[in-house]
């Protein structure tokens, strides 16, 4: 059995209590600098569950992540911007087309950007498949 517990965010080792807490708080073990981190980010909600979500199945997010001219809500550096839009007025299945169309007409010259209602995290079923697209799309990239 292993008994090595390490952050998903940046690989160091953390004990057991360390690595039991943040499961349980975070849904993903983290180490407690970035527990703190993760604590004190000025994101919203939505974008720290994307962010955990998006860790927790193995993607390299950075949460609130600054890309020399502005602070993207959520991003895989150099591959995809995701962006938490709180004004959004369409509903979460109109969310997730637009989330896949975003992917099926890239543009090669940009970093594409996804918005990202609050409504579609909110709706358990719309988000796990929202992780599930963003999982599979940023797998590709």
């Amino acid at each position: 059995m292993n008994n090595f517990h390490y952050c998903l965010h940046c690989g160091t080792s953390i004990t057991k209590g360390v690595n039991d807490f943040s499961t349980d708080v975070y849904g993903i073990p983290l180490c407690l600098t970035h527990q703190i981190k993760l604590q004190e980010s000025h994101a919203s909600r939505e974008a720290k569950d994307i962010f955990l979500a998006l860790k927790y199945n193995k993607i390299p997010a950075e949460l609130e992540y600054n890309d020399g001219k502005k602070t993207i809500d959520v991003a895989i550096p150099g591959k995809l911007y995701i962006e938490m839009d709180v004004k959004c007025e369409y509903e979460a299945e109109q969310a997730m087309i637009e989330l896949v169309n975003a992917f099926s007409t890239p543009n090669k010259e940009k970093i594409p950007t996804v918005k990202i209602p609050h409504s579609l995290v909110n709706n358990e079923i719309m988000f796990k498949r929202a992780v599930d697209c963003l999982t599979e799309m940023c797998s590709g990239l």
